[in-house]
């Protein structure tokens, strides 16, 4: 009477399920290894005190396909004008703003003083500097999870 061998097919299948199993898994671990040393390069270009540093934080995306840092959300700052999200404030230091309106007194015969010779404060630009230096992070890690891939698709997990 004919057989059917199916132990190899199995034995592909459970490595698939692992497969299923291991990856996201070593993904998530992956971003947030990455996300922590973007995060205390960004932190180290801003430089200063901490206060803007310690605005900033690592963010994975929602489905696991990419990891961020950006300023936290739902954190704001109080000034002598208001109060502010950090995001808005940190998007200023990034980008450059202008200053405010200048400053003019009640006395009409007087003239308007500005508050600095430039229009603007120029960027830092941190964000930027930071991701022109990303490409070479941690490659090794990317090789281990395509590796797991492709020995989870032979069958050898």
């Amino acid at each position: 009477m004919p057989e059917l061998d199916t132990r190899d097919l199995d034995r592909l299948t459970k490595s698939w399920d692992k497969l299923l199993k291991q990856f996201p898994e070593q993904k998530a671990e992956v971003l947030r290894r990455a996300g922590d040393e973007i995060l205390a390069r960004v932190q180290a270009e801003i430089g200063g005190k901490g206060k803007v540093q310690g605005w900033q934080a690592a963010h994975i995306g929602s489905k696991g396909g990419y990891v961020a840092v950006r300023a936290k959300k739902d954190t704001y700052q109080k000034t002598k004008n208001g109060q502010y999200a950090v995001g808005y404030i940190t998007n200023a230091i990034e980008g450059g703003h202008r200053h405010g309106k200048r400053q003019s007194s009640s006395n009409p015969d007087s003239k308007p003083r500005p508050r600095a010779k430039t229009v603007a404060v120029p960027g830092r630009f941190f964000y930027a500097a930071v991701r022109n230096t990303l490409s070479g992070l941690d490659e090794s890690e990317a090789r281990q999870l395509m590796q797991t891939i492709i020995d989870g698709l032979e069958g050898q997990l």
